[in-house]
């Protein structure tokens, strides 16, 4: 703190032009770092299924080894939103955006630890034929569909985007009923006596975790909500 030079009072508004100044490179690092997970966490949704439609070993296992570049993303950003809440004490719209980013961290984490779970699957597969093509199909479609979601979820919390946001909740409806006819196919060919009954279980597993992902992208896109509008996510959010 500054004596003012008539006065010798304390001059806060240097103080405070300070404080202002480190609170916002400290937003502006955690939104560098939300951004550079988001980045990193789409490129292994968008990779995982080829991984697992081809069975390629090399690819699955580069998969796991970049989720542990998002734990330690995740690691700092939760450090970092932490220092900020403590230190800066924001209220109002900063708040909600340090509160978004921690949140949409956790959402992103969770989204990689399913992306690097197809990859194993398909680990558990690489020896073993092809999977059916209709069933292949489903996977590829749900994938597609996903994928949209997700990279426009991000996009929604880049813009503080509400109707964006609104519309993958919308989006989510589509993803699910794929994964209904991904589940019922998967399951009428087990009856019949399907050839690959594991590599059939293995592709149920593999539409779980994208139906999972999908969930994600709708709770960044409650984030997005949250941060436009400034009330908060549904109670609801996907775990």
């Amino acid at each position: 703190m500054v004596d003012d030079e008539t006065t010798g009072a304390p001059n806060l508004i240097i103080g405070g032009a300070h404080t202002l100044k480190a609170f916002d490179q400290s937003l502006s690092e955690l939104v560098t770092l939300i951004v550079d997970m988001g980045i990193h966490v789409s490129s292994m949704v968008e990779k995982s299924v080829q991984v697992f439609l081809d069975r390629d070993t090399a690819a699955a296992n580069q998969l796991i080894q970049d989720d542990l570049q998002v734990d330690n993303l995740k690691n700092a950003i939760i450090s970092r939103t932490l220092d900020a809440l403590v230190r800066h004490q924001p209220v109002a719209s900063d708040l909600r955006l340090v509160l978004a980013i921690e949140h949409i961290a956790g959402d992103l984490e969770r989204a990689a630890d399913h992306s690097k779970n197809i990859a194993k699957r398909s680990l558990s597969l690489a020896r073993s034929a092809k999977s059916d093509s209709a069933t292949n199909e489903l996977i590829a479609r749900l994938h597609k569909s996903v994928y949209a979601m997700f990279v426009e979820s991000l996009r929604a919390f880049r813009e503080k985007n509400e109707a964006l946001a609104s519309d993958i909740h919308r989006q989510d409806q589509t993803t699910d009923a794929l994964y209904d006819d991904l589940f019922h196919a998967v399951i009428a060919r087990i009856q019949t006596g399907s050839a690959d009954v594991t590599g059939d279980i293995q592709s149920l597993f593999v539409g779980k975790s994208l139906e999972r992902i999908g969930d994600h992208a709708t709770n960044i896109a409650e984030e997005a909500r949250f941060l436009a509008r400034g009330d908060l996510p549904s109670a609801t959010r996907q775990g």
